[in-house]
């Protein structure tokens, strides 16, 4: 069973109706027919205009031997011959360019047709203001000629009317076997559309299968005791982490209430009103940026320093600068060792983090499932889109076959398409 008889259905034939299968032949039969007919009586007519261009010569020929009748002004005379000689002249080229077809196929009629009558309809443009001198001095010779030119466009109106009385016929004959061409074309694209739609199911289905596989995976391995494990030692490190942090700010809880002094010292030593040690401008830089980094020792010399009123500070702040310092000097060794303890531990737990299986194991897993279903949505949308035009295209089969009876309709009332 064709792909065109499973879309519409297989139905029993009667004498007045035609499988589509057949419909190229029998309208080739019926295209032959007319054109047989046609053929037939463009004989005749051929014969006709054969006769009318042998008229147009011999009436061309009486005009161009006449001779005035009576006596006119030898002006007149000039003017009429000269004007008879572009009549003449017209008329050779239309008999020039009007040559009978061999071939009587339709096509080769019409365009023989449209051809002739164009140049007959250039060739009384031409002549006919000669005509209007001419005839002054040859009336009857001037006018035979206008005639059998008028006669010929007759016979070539003759010839296609056999033509225009199918046209109709003619016309749904054409479309039909056009709309035969599209219909074909469209029911090969929903057979390639249907492998489209078949594949990408099954695309789906075996899609939808491993997923399911990934995510059974991805819950063992989110079930196993390493993954346990795993998320232990991550909330271990966050611990860690907020334990430095905490130790972070506390020293600079100690340090920050120095910062007025501290930053009135830098300005001193960067304008070179005060020398620093190498050491101890880096201390300086360090109770500035970091002050977790900054050695207990600097601030023996910043005590030093505050005590030599070099930053001039009044006397109250000095007393309050000094006490910070004193607490400093007995509080901040300790501090940065277990600032550096907690911090030595978040790397030594980051490090056995970054060493688990388990979470390459977990990662991997969540990068297949993200690829298939990105694979999956993709194959999806592909396959509403294909759905959508498989819709569409039985829609457009469905309108073009109901166009196609109409015209086999128009050729034979009679006739149904199976």
């Amino acid at each position: 069973m064709s792909l065109l008889d499973k879309i519409f259905g297989k139905k029993e034939r009667s004498a007045s109706e035609i499988e589509f299968n057949d419909l190229p032949a029998w309208l080739e039969s019926k295209h032959k027919k007319i054109s047989e007919d046609i053929s037939r009586s463009t004989i005749s007519t051929y014969s006709g205009i054969e006769k009318a261009q042998k008229d147009i010569s011999e009436s061309l020929s009486s005009l161009e031997k006449a001779t005035p009748e009576g006596r006119f002004h030898l002006k007149m005379v000039k003017i009429a011959s000269s004007n008879r000689d572009n009549m003449a002249k017209q008329v050779r080229m239309l008999l020039e360019n009007i040559t009978l077809p061999k071939d009587n196929s339709i096509k080769i009629i019409m365009a023989f047709h449209d051809a002739s009558v164009q140049a007959i309809g250039v060739c009384l443009e031409n002549m006919m203001k000669s005509y209007q001198y001419t005839k002054l001095l040859y009336a009857d010779e001037s006018k035979n000629v206008i005639a059998d030119v008028n006669n010929l466009g007759r016979l070539l109106n003759e010839l296609v009317e056999p033509i225009n009385d199918q046209k109709n016929v003619l016309d749904a004959l054409e479309n039909a076997n056009k709309n035969i061409l599209d219909i074909k074309n469209i029911t090969s694209d929903i057979g390639s559309r249907g492998k489209t739609i078949k594949d990408n199911q099954e695309k789906i289905i075996v899609l939808k299968k491993e997923i399911e596989e990934k995510q059974t995976s991805l819950g063992q391995v989110r079930d196993s005791g390493s993954w346990k494990y795993y998320l232990k030692s991550r909330d271990d490190l966050d611990i860690l982490e907020n334990k430095a942090r905490k130790k972070e700010s506390e020293i600079k809880d100690i340090v920050s209430p120095m910062n007025k002094a501290l930053n009135r010292l830098k300005q001193l030593s960067d304008s070179g009103r005060y020398t620093l040690k190498p050491e101890e401008k880096e201390g300086l830089n360090q109770c500035l940026l970091c002050p977790a980094e900054v050695p207990p020792e600097f601030f023996i010399g910043f005590r030093k320093i505050i005590e030599s009123d070099v930053l001039n500070i009044p006397p109250e702040k000095k007393d309050k600068f000094l006490e910070q310092i004193s607490i400093a000097e007995s509080s901040l060794g300790g501090l940065k060792k277990e600032n550096y303890e907690f911090n030595k531990a978040v790397e030594l737990k980051k490090d056995e983090i970054t060493r688990m299986k388990v979470v390459g194991e977990e990662k991997d897993l969540m990068d297949d499932l993200e690829n298939l279903q990105n694979k999956l949505i993709s194959s999806q949308k592909e396959l509403e889109m294909s759905e959508k035009h498989m819709i569409a295209l039985k829609k457009d089969i469905e309108k073009r076959r109901q166009e196609l009876q109409q015209f086999v309709s128009v050729i034979d009332r009679k006739v149904r398409i199976l």
